[in-house]
């Protein structure tokens, strides 16, 4: 064993208790400075690998087929990789502070493409899913010098999507290409070229990355068809490590599952990279992780035949987990407590959760903006249903009332909801454009989330969602997760999303889409009087439920609400509009947040029409032009 693993502070053999806030404080009694002796997250990589080297370092499996081959990596020979290839970085005449992208799903490769990356050069994971436009747009702006995609693989449009981002460019990047682990290598394979180049030790001097070096760039959501690119640092990464494993108490002997995209922070630390760091070992089930019906489908075997330590998964996923319980498979290798976050779980799955593995379901709140984690249910305490959790320690949250302009008026009082903001050593470095920062990232070092919730008493966090996401009906706020809440205690649903639609009246009115699980039988008209009857505030029983075949849902399996929130427009306006006796079509675009702006296009109309089109538009507050 490694000693290194130990002495960088990051992870220990046995974690004192932590139970509630009073715990917390104990300790932060010693500074962050003194527990974490390093600050560079590669080298702690690098430690994760060597501390048994001829321990699996990965398991993969093709497609969710449990009972089919199953490849290995080791760490000794994951860390030759990843060395390899940051030595190959250098030798293409890249720097310390050029930028990489990184455009693939979770292969194999991808882990060594991520360290030789942190080791090497200024990563740059993207969204694998996004077009060719946005793929440009995200290319251009972070000023890439090179791209790692996947190579052409049935199934995926990544390499077409890349080749037309590439060719759009003023100045195209070089390219090299990842296979899928059941595949043979293509043209200009990262790792095929590699291969010429040492893997025993880096070829390049490389100074030990301070709190403040930037490690790579993550782009955030990008809702609005424009994301953030978000400038991570060394210090955010270690401190997340140190974080997840202080909350949930991780050790050197886990086994997790990666299933979740490393482009996603997330994903890319939680669920990705702290696992490596840790010495643990990680099994990628599928190329598509928990999208994979197949995998998802054998999800306790998976459990049971590699010893899974715990359960992975935003809460779309394990909503689906809960409805599909164990049968036959043995879970006993969970540890009894697991994270989720993403939003807010419906108690009713919580406890499903926990009376199926026997665990304890944690919930969290992180963004991008902070490396992740802000709260976490505490391991050994009270988890509170409907929060977030209670702070981790040494971040710091803020409830406050700002006004248009986004100044701060006052401190919110305890149970008072407000804007949410963070501080502390998981906060990022600012975006890359630092025009963004300005309302963002404040001086005092605190983050303004966007997000609105409350603390209890005792430190719990509640989220009351996002601030473009509340929906106003006449003057009263609704959450969103009321509704939501209400839907997902149907044993019919899969996924619940509310969003407002313009209403003449009160502005907005609240309105529900749905999934339904594979084969179940239940009308909209059921779910509304479902929902109902779990309704506290009457205001926020929704006046319409639409149920659609697919959820439209970001790469984390949120439910894409701007989407949503722009066919409640669709179908609101083109009713209001049938009154019409020329002819006419609709364009809806959404101009970021909740924002919308509608354009009506009118053929062959006469005043009469265009005076009718004008009053129906001007009774709605949504922006309009008539053309």
């Amino acid at each position: 064993m490694n000693s290194n693993l130990f002495s960088s502070g990051v992870i220990k053999e046995h974690y004192e208790p932590l139970r509630n806030l009073a715990d917390i404080e104990v300790i932060e009694k010693i500074p962050l400075e003194e527990r974490v002796k390093r600050w560079d997250f590669a080298l702690n990589l690098l430690d994760g690998c060597r501390d048994d080297p001829n321990r699996i370092a990965l398991h993969i499996t093709h497609n969710g087929n449990i009972d089919g081959e199953i490849k290995t990596w080791t760490f000794a020979e994951l860390e030759r990789r990843s060395i390899q290839c940051a030595n190959l970085l250098r030798a293409s005449g890249l720097g310390a502070d050029d930028v990489v992208a990184v455009i693939t799903p979770t292969v194999p490769g991808l882990f060594a493409t991520m360290i030789g990356g942190l080791l090497a050069v200024r990563l740059f994971p993207i969204n694998w899913m996004l077009d060719a436009h946005a793929l440009s747009d995200l290319m251009q702006r972070a000023k890439v010098k090179l791209v790692i995609a996947l190579a052409p693989t049935p199934g995926f449009s990544i390499w077409e999507n890349v080749s037309a981002a590439i060719q759009s460019l003023e100045n195209p990047p070089q390219v090299l290409t990842l296979h899928e682990a059941f595949s043979l290598p293509a043209a200009h394979d990262l790792l095929t070229q590699a291969e010429k180049h040492s893997g025993d030790r880096l070829m390049f001097d490389r100074p030990t990355a301070k709190r403040d070096t930037v490690a790579c760039y993550v782009h955030s959501g990008g809702t609005t068809g424009h994301p953030k690119i978000v400038k991570i640092l060394h210090g955010g990464m270690v401190y997340r490590q140190w974080g997840a494993n202080n909350g949930l108490a991780f050790t050197r002997h886990d086994v997790v599952l990666s299933d979740t995209p490393l482009f996603h922070i997330g994903g890319l630390l939680v669920r990705g990279l702290v696992s490596t760091a840790n010495a643990n070992t990680a099994v990628i089930p599928s190329i598509l992780g928990a999208r994979d019906k197949t995998y998802m489908a054998n999800y306790w075997r998976y459990i049971e035949r590699f010893g899974i330590t715990q359960v992975s998964g935003v809460p779309t996923t394990l909503s689906v987990l809960a409805k599909n319980p164990p049968t036959t498979e043995n879970i006993t290798s969970l540890r009894p407590y697991f994270a989720t976050g993403s939003t807010a779980m419906a108690p009713a799955i919580q406890e499903r959760l926990t009376q199926i593995t026997g665990a304890q379901v944690m919930q969290s709140y992180g963004l991008t903006e902070n490396t992740s984690h802000v709260s976490l249910d505490p391991r050994d305490g009270e988890v509170r249903a409907r929060c977030s959790g209670i702070r981790v320690p040494y971040m710091k949250i803020r409830i406050v009332k700002m006004n248009e302009e986004y100044e701060i008026e006052r401190e919110c009082a305890i149970d008072e909801i407000g804007m949410i903001l963070v501080g502390g050593p998981g906060v990022a470095g600012g975006y890359l454009d630092p025009s963004q920062n300005k309302g963002a990232f404040l001086d005092d070092g605190f983050f303004v989330t966007g997000d609105l919730g409350s603390l209890d008493s005792e430190g719990y966090l509640r989220i009351s969602g996002r601030q473009k996401d509340l929906i106003i009906r006449g003057g009263h706020n609704i959450e969103p997760g009321l509704i939501e809440e209400a839907l997902m205690q149907s044993p019919s649903v899969a996924i619940a999303a509310a969003v407002g639609k313009p209403d003449t009246h009160a502005g907005e009115l609240p309105i529900a889409y749905v999934e339904l699980h594979p084969g179940a039988k239940i009308s909209a008209e059921e779910l509304l009087t479902f929902a109902t009857e779990r309704i506290s505030e009457r205001p926020a029983v929704p006046k319409e439920i639409v149920i659609l075949d697919k959820l439209p849902l970001t790469s984390v399996g949120k439910p894409m609400k701007h989407v949503l929130q722009m066919d409640a427009a669709k179908r609101e306006f083109e009713s209001a509009l049938k009154p019409l006796t020329c002819q006419w079509n609709l364009d809806i675009v959404n101009t970021g947040g909740s924002g919308l702006a509608i354009t009506v296009h009118l053929k062959n109309v006469s005043p009469t029409d265009r005076n009718e089109a004008e009053k129906i538009l001007s009774a709605y507050s949504t922006p309009y032009v008539i053309e």
